[in-house]
């Protein structure tokens, strides 16, 4: 794993922990999955499977967007880590929810 790559993890595990008291957001399985695979490859299964994360509608709809995979995508110095598609799709959901950063 390379340097930006755990910085990556380790600032989605820091949301996640911020996110752990809304209801339904399952932050201890989230860092135990970025732990075990990286945080790269858990946003990529992730956004492979339906085009956003588990955890998007609950941080959606408590109004804490930034806290998402998604936002953490879309952030510039992210933006090697992922393929054009990847961080489009990230950016187009987020645009959807009027969310801006």
């Amino acid at each position: 794993m390379t340097d930006i790559e755990k910085i990556f993890s380790e600032e989605w595990m820091k949301k996640a922990e911020q996110a752990k008291g809304l209801e339904g957001y399952n932050s201890a399985k989230l860092i135990k999955e970025i732990q075990q695979y990286g945080g790269v490859s858990v946003a990529r299964r992730a956004l492979s499977r339906n085009g956003c994360s588990d955890n998007f509608e609950i941080l959606k709809k408590s109004k804490w967007l930034d806290l998402s995979m998604e936002a953490l995508i879309v952030k510039g110095e992210y933006g090697s880590l992922f393929e054009d598609d990847e961080v489009n799709q990230c950016f187009a959901l987020l645009c959807e929810c009027d969310y801006f950063g």
